[in-house]
């Protein structure tokens, strides 16, 4: 995701590291029965060519020394997309597959582009006509080094830009949810909003009284991990070992999936099974700013994932043993009261009937006087990765748990970066369509 952004920097090496496809977790296929006659579709991750990227990755891996060499291959090479040049050495009967992948993919934008051209003619949608930049529409016979280097420059583009609109939309859902939650107090009686607040803030006092949680990839944190979810003697930790458990698909390196498991512990400390005050949107995020945490103190080539070597070399650090602790969202600022402001203009079905401190009785503090949205005292600033929060009475207003769903649109983000859409591959609005008259 995101993950979620996840991590979607260097496009082949995530996606042949199992990013793209789901991992494999060896696990969970013992105890699941093998299905006869199915076919698996390639996961849909938010790209409308994401069939095309899954099947163009999938033939390539079947060609191990290509796969070898893209893992020595420098993160600046695979983001410029001059790895490209590396297709040259692939073998010719992988070449055959990825020319007849380019055709079908060619064939599909070209009835696509007839589709956008009918909508365009009735007058349906003048914008739906698009130049893709995922392919070299230019050449429609073999695939080239020009159509790998699209895809990969195309597809990292487009993955980050995936990332931060989860950023986005989960600030957007956060300041939605404090509106809400304001608004729904000028329907009650006074007496009935005393005990909502409350009892809004006891849940929110709850969540906040939590065991300690470990500064993720510390090593306080992954001995914990060894000793309660992996059994192991505490004693008796090894790096080693703890990578290979832990490197499920044993692949050599721990995608954004298997980060998180390892996450899952500190994760829990926050938000507890069974308590009402959780928010799944809000876990999912916590999720995404640790996982993130532990890629940029130990990801040295920046390409989303820990290899074996980059996992041992982040051990062997002075600062390992050291624990920082977590701070998590509810001590963490994500919007600042100028963005909130402006978010509830653009809204007018959030817009309050009264300022909020007439609520409580008494005069109104001069900072309120005049105005529709209250001044808030805003917190300091501490290593998170979002600016700005306003405090509902000494309680950032993200905690207000449990009591608004995402609004439509809402980004869908859960562990391992995207949802999987079975068997959708049809193109969201504003993605990449040919010109007509282009193949």
């Amino acid at each position: 995701m995101a993950m979620k952004a996840h991590q979607a920097a260097c496009l082949l090496l995530l996606i042949l590291q199992g990013v793209v496809g789901p991992p494999v977790d060896k696990r969970k296929k013992s105890e699941e029965p093998a299905k006869e006659n199915t076919v698996e579709e390639p996961p849909d991750f938010g790209l409308e060519y994401s069939r095309y990227l899954q099947e163009v990755v999938q033939a390539l891996e079947d060609d191990p020394d290509f796969s070898s060499k893209l893992k020595a291959v420098n993160i600046d090479d695979i983001r410029s997309g001059n790895v490209a040049h590396e297709l040259e050495f692939v073998k010719h009967d992988v070449r055959n597959r990825l020319d007849e992948l380019k055709r079908i993919e060619l064939d599909r934008l070209r009835k696509l582009t007839v589709q956008a051209k009918e909508k365009e003619l009735a007058g349906l949608d003048r914008n739906s006509v698009k130049l893709p930049h995922h392919v070299d529409y230019q050449n429609p016979h073999t695939f080239e080094i020009e159509d790998l280097k699209k895809l990969i420059v195309t597809a990292t583009k487009d993955l980050e830009a995936l990332d931060e609109q989860r950023k986005a939309e989960f600030k957007e859902y956060e300041m939605r949810k404090e509106l809400e939650y304001r608004k729904s107090l000028e329907n009650m009686t006074a007496e009935e909003r005393v005990k909502v607040e409350q009892q809004h803030n006891e849940t929110i006092k709850q969540h906040r009284e939590h065991p300690a949680v470990h500064e993720p990839g510390s090593k306080p944190q992954l001995q914990e991990v060894w000793q309660e979810q992996d059994h192991m003697d505490p004693d008796d930790f090894n790096p080693n070992t703890f990578f290979a458990m832990h490197d499920l698909n044993g692949d050599g390196y721990l995608d954004p999936d298997e980060i998180a498991a390892v996450l899952h512990l500190e994760v829990k400390k926050m938000y507890r099974p069974g308590d009402n005050g959780t928010d799944p949107v809000e876990k999912n995020e916590e999720v995404e700013r640790m996982r993130e945490h532990v890629l940029q103190e130990g990801d040295s080539n920046k390409d989303g994932l820990l290899s074996h070597q980059e996992f041992l070399d982040m051990t062997h650090r002075r600062d390992f043993e050291k624990d920082e602790g977590w701070k998590g969202l509810d001590e963490q600022q994500v919007y600042s009261e100028d963005e909130l402001r402006q978010y509830q203009q653009q809204h007018p079905d959030l817009q309050l009937q009264y300022p909020y401190q007439q609520y409580h009785g008494g005069p109104m503090p001069p900072q309120y006087q005049g105005q529709h949205m209250p001044q808030y005292q805003h917190m300091p600033q501490q290593g998170a990765q979002y600016q700005g929060v306003p405090s509902h009475q000494g309680v950032p207003p993200q905690q207000h748990q449990g009591q608004f769903q995402p609004h439509q649109g809402q980004l869908q983000h859960q562990q391992g970066q995207f949802q999987q859409q079975q068997g959708q591959y049809q193109p969201q609005h504003g993605q990449f369509q040919p010109q007509p008259g282009h193949p």
